[in-house]
């Protein structure tokens, strides 16, 4: 009997010793999604369509958006006939303020402090999670200033929301970066369908 005993007592042991040593490479393999992920957001371009349906503002057009580490600008554009020398519809481009210039040239600038949309800081700020990386594969969920950020099973920003009203940014993948869609007040807004992201090195990837 005391035998039996310790021949189960030493096959619970490696049990539990094996389960440990099992539950490292899965956190090890979660680290290197998360840093592969954040790095693919620190120099960026994406080309697509864009679809907007806001009060009276309705369009489906073509959209750029280019950010590096300290800036981003979006640019969306009225095709030419058959396509041809496309030109800006919409600009805007944000580091510290958000400068939007408008079809009829009007130029608006909406800074930290008089934000109502959306809180777009965050975006220069995802390198910076890394150091707590634990943090984000043990809940997949972080409350980072003003942002509540989600990540997916395989370390991907699923969503980026707001702690002080109900919008938020809503990631789609495929294999890859398949859409990105905008709610406000639990209303769509903003859907932009992806056709190529490229990672132009910051030397060249020129914003202003």
């Amino acid at each position: 009997m005391k035998l039996n005993k310790f021949f189960l007592l030493f096959i619970l042991l490696i049990f539990v010793t094996n389960c440990a040593f099992l539950l490292k490479p899965a956190e090890n393999d979660k680290e290197k999604l998360l840093s592969v992920h954040l790095k693919f957001w620190e120099n960026i371009r994406i080309d697509g369509i864009i679809e907007a349906n806001y009060k009276s503002f309705v369009f489906r057009k073509n959209i750029t958006i280019k950010k590096n580490s300290s800036a981003f600008r979006v640019d969306i554009y009225d095709s030419g006939i058959f396509g041809m020398q496309p030109t800006p519809f919409i600009s805007a481009y944000y580091d510290s303020v958000l400068t939007i210039r408008t079809p009829d040239q009007q130029i608006n600038q909406l800074n930290r402090e008089n934000k109502e949309e959306f809180d777009l800081s965050v975006l220069f700020k995802l390198s910076d999670l890394f150091t707590i990386k634990d943090e984000i594969i043990k809940h997949q969920k972080l409350n980072y200033e003003d942002a509540i950020i989600t990540f997916s099973d395989d370390m991907k920003i699923s969503e980026i929301s707001n702690n002080t009203n109900p919008n938020k940014i809503v990631f789609h993948y495929l294999q890859n970066l398949a859409s990105i869609t905008f709610y406000k007040d639990e209303k769509e807004i903003i859907n932009i369908q992806i056709d190529k992201i490229t990672h132009p090195s910051e030397e060249i990837n020129r914003l202003n």
